[in-house]
């Protein structure tokens, strides 16, 4: 046979469903942030990325290497200051 639940138990179920839903109100945040480094450590962002197709990437087409050219400036150049490194 079927149980009913009697008004007081039913009323004693919301109280308790009330209770859970406005102390993890106050979780939220926390919960919601721990989840979400849950979900990127099972799953990576590396993983979210799409295989490409090696075959259809730029066929036929090949690339020149340019020779490396130095352009003089018109700058005077101090034989007393120091050289400036990039």
């Amino acid at each position: 046979m079927r149980r009913r639940f009697s008004p007081i138990e039913i009323a004693i179920g919301i109280l308790i469903a009330i209770g859970l839903i406005v102390s993890l109100r106050a979780l939220f945040i926390p919960i919601l942030v721990l989840g979400t480094i849950f979900l990127l450590y099972k799953y990576p962002p590396s993983r979210w990325k799409k295989p490409s197709n090696g075959r259809g990437s730029v066929r036929g087409k090949t690339t020149k290497n340019a020779k490396f050219r130095v352009i003089n400036g018109t700058k005077d150049a101090d034989k007393d200051d120091f050289p400036k490194y990039h």
